[in-house]
């Protein structure tokens, strides 16, 4: 088989090729390319997966959709994305610029399905905001390395908020129905998040 990585940035596709050479991977290809404007044709993949990325798109139903065109009838994916618990978050808050791209948790599941997608499911079984490092890990090295937004005042006051209370990480599950009876919308607005 073969596997396609995207990434918007071009020096991160460098790297991937780079090392996928060096491994003699041939059948590993990496193309700079946005999620939400996918330079792939409909129904090409069996799988596709995804580990964070989604959480930076700006307009995540055109990613899903996006999602849903390339994956052939009966495709399936495994998309893992960090999610906000309730539906906003605080306002007159100074969130960094990711946690405001975070999309509700309870939005994901009918999104999916309005856009076709079938056997959805949100796997919260992994859902914790916390970053566990091993203690080597943190030998000799700054002690303030496990915390978010690391390195400035301007996140400091996040430190007093229970991530996980706030946000999620989540597994999302589904699959396109074998059959070509729902399409998703054609319509999708660029501005909506």
């Amino acid at each position: 088989g073969k596997v396609l990585g995207i990434d918007l940035s071009s020096k991160q596709v460098e790297h991937a090729r780079s090392r996928a050479h060096d491994r003699r991977q041939a059948n590993l290809q990496f193309e700079v390319a946005d999620m939400e404007r996918l330079p792939i044709p409909d129904n090409s993949f069996d799988v596709i997966i995804s580990n964070g990325a989604f959480c930076l798109a700006p307009n995540k139903e055109r990613a899903f959709a996006e999602v849903f065109r390339i994956l052939k009838p009966g495709g399936r994916i495994s998309i893992c994305t960090s999610t906000i618990q309730d539906e906003s978050l605080e306002p007159g808050v100074n969130w960094p610029s990711c946690m405001k791209l975070f999309v509700a948790k309870t939005t994901i599941q009918p999104m999916c399905e309005a856009l076709g997608f079938v056997e959805v499911q949100i796997d919260g079984s992994d859902s914790s905001m916390s970053m566990e490092l091993p203690a080597e890990a943190l030998e000799g090295s700054n002690p303030d390395r496990n915390k978010v937004h690391v390195g400035g005042d301007e996140f400091k006051h996040l430190e007093s908020y229970d991530m996980d209370k706030l946000c999620a990480r989540v597994v999302v599950v589904a699959r396109k129905p074998l059959e070509e009876g729902h399409q998703p919308h054609d319509d999708i607005s660029d501005a909506k998040q």
